[in-house]
């Protein structure tokens, strides 16, 4: 099995305090619809910490690689809104990481859970 990388996963945790989180929600949902319409975005999901109700998990598929997405993706105008309107809710400093996505080789999916 193959093991080269076909793309991106990025993933970004950011803190708000529980009683911003549906407050988070509206501010960041516009910026949320660009960057899942992106063609190069392969997969968008937004997670809420179920111990922890401010605490999300963003998580992004990108065909592209690291250097591509730094280059191409993040220097998209719609994100100095997004972080101007969401960054005063954050009560910790947003983090990320990259990882790369192995081959299909690694990834299972089952049909009924795609739209």
């Amino acid at each position: 099995m193959s093991s080269t990388p076909r793309g991106i996963s990025f993933h970004v945790n950011i803190t708000v305090a529980p009683s911003s989180a549906d407050e988070f929600l509206r501010r960041a949902r516009p910026t949320i619809d660009l960057i899942a319409a992106e063609p190069k975005c392969l997969f968008f999901e937004l997670f809420q910490s179920a111990d922890q109700p401010g605490r999300f998990k963003i998580v992004e598929n990108w065909a592209m690689t690291q250097e591509q997405f730094m280059k191409e993706q993040m220097t998209k105008a719609y994100y100095k809104p997004y972080e101007e309107a969401t960054k005063p809710l954050w009560i910790e400093e947003r983090t990320a990481e990259v990882f790369e996505l192995l081959s299909a080789d690694w990834t299972r999916q089952k049909d009924e859970n795609v739209k």
